[in-house]
């Protein structure tokens, strides 16, 4: 698993186990994990250049597959992840699945954006605000769950001095349409 691309203080490190099957059709640790916790894939910093205006923040590359549904035969769902690692897909993957650790320093916000996926996380650790185009804002904190539907919205870190992590698992979605209008289109305000 590749560490968040900027390290963000005051947050542990995290670890992350993949499962497989023997011959036998036994279930193991998987040996041909690209990030195992112990390699040295597993500590690399990496950028995502989709994020470039948002130094603050560090994205962690916990999983990802090029299809829904999954694919484990033959590992190709181990084989996408590798490619993934060595060439970082942006926030999402068209026709696959994205998991990553998101860490935001103290202050830190991102832009308002849309993806066309549907977006499940939970907060592990502090408070962050999410603020949606309408101007409505919730605070989300540890432990709780939000659901994103391919709405505008953008994250904000309101502490001045604790970090916050989240995890974030996004699905590749259809695009939305709001009364028969749309679809409404991918954006990044910076």
């Amino acid at each position: 698993m590749t560490e968040p691309a900027t390290k963000v203080e005051g947050l542990p490190k995290f670890s992350r186990h993949i499962t497989t099957h023997d011959a036998n059709g036994v279930a193991r640790f998987a040996t041909a994990d690209p990030a195992d916790p112990s390699s040295s894939a597993a500590r690399t910093l990496s950028p995502n250049p989709t994020w470039s205006n948002f130094p603050t923040s560090g994205f962690g590359l916990a999983y990802a597959t090029d299809t829904i549904p999954a694919d484990f035969n033959g590992n190709a769902d181990l084989d996408a992840y590798n490619g993934y690692l060595q060439k970082h897909p942006g926030i999402t993957i068209k026709g696959g699945s994205v998991c990553r650790v998101v860490d935001m320093a103290p202050g830190a916000k991102s832009p308002m954006h849309r993806t066309i996926s549907i977006d499940y996380g939970v907060v592990l650790e502090g408070e962050v605000e999410l603020e949606l185009d309408s101007g409505e804002k919730r605070l989300v904190r540890r432990g709780d769950i939000f659901v994103q539907r391919g709405t505008m919205h953008m994250w904000r870190n309101p502490s001045d001095s604790q970090p916050v992590r989240l995890l974030a698992i996004q699905l590749d979605s259809k695009e939305v349409e709001v009364d028969g209008k749309g679809p409404l289109p991918e954006l990044f305000l910076s």
